[in-house]
């Protein structure tokens, strides 16, 4: 049986492939740069940029999995109950700037 974490995980890479899939179709099919990176305190993530003279000056498409043993002073500061608690955040964040600022 999948995990939770493990099929979130799985739903966002699938998520970021179908983005850039999209943006790369519609920038008339350039490729993206793609750089993999680990974090020391497990987890990692996948970097995909597009950079060109297409439709799009540079497109970022990126999927990060960050885990710690404890969450941030920042995300305890409101419920102090939580301070302490081991954390495991994953998300998928897009920054795109067309060569045209009117798209």
């Amino acid at each position: 049986m999948t995990s939770a974490p493990d099929s979130v995980r799985g739903y966002l890479i699938d998520l970021q492939n179908r983005i850039c899939e999209r943006l790369s179709e519609e920038d008339e099919s350039r490729q993206f740069h793609e750089d993999d990176w680990s974090n020391e305190n497990g987890g990692g993530g996948r970097t995909r940029i597009l950079r060109g003279d297409g439709i799009f000056e540079q497109a970022g498409v990126n999927f990060s999995h960050v885990m710690g043993d404890h969450l941030p002073a920042s995300a305890s500061a409101e419920r102090p109950n939580l301070s302490g608690t081991p954390f495991e955040a994953m998300g998928v964040s897009l920054v795109i700037h067309p060569l045209n600022p009117y798209v």
